[in-house]
């Protein structure tokens, strides 16, 4: 491979603006949203410079959580705390490189969106994420 192309070790990849991505459910309706109690996996086309995800769902107990595993690979998921849980109209911005992320939907059915940066790292370059405070 030629050091001058994308890569995850390349300070130029995450240097500059990534590409936009978006997904999420329906903001009028229920279409798309996660029902309470699964998990959703969402997989980039490309390695992220950063995420943001919104829970915009419409009742104020309703949670959604974010893992970088499956909550089935995660060896402590109810105590752990190997997630991030957003509130009814909560949002975070992360800056982390990966190739997927998991949702799930906690006291009721989530309305979410997502947005991601990418970079032009190809999905295949990147290692799977495991270990303390991933799946541990």
């Amino acid at each position: 491979m030629s050091i001058y192309t994308a890569g995850l070790q390349n300070v130029g990849s995450y240097l500059v603006s990534g590409r936009p991505y978006t997904t999420g459910s329906f903001i009028a309706n229920d279409d798309n949203a996660i029902p309470s109690g699964l998990e959703m996996k969402i997989e980039f086309p490309k390695v992220t410079k950063s995420i943001s995800l919104w829970n915009y769902s419409v009742g104020g107990t309703t949670k959604l959580r974010l893992t970088f595993v499956p909550t089935g690979m995660i060896s402590n998921y109810s105590t752990g705390g190997n997630y991030i849980e957003l509130a009814q109209n909560e949002t975070i911005t992360i800056n982390a490189k990966c190739k997927e992320v998991y949702l799930s939907a906690v006291g009721g059915d989530v309305r979410w969106k997502l947005y991601a940066s990418l970079t032009e790292i190809p999905k295949e370059r990147m290692y799977a994420l495991t270990g303390s405070g991933i799946s541990e």
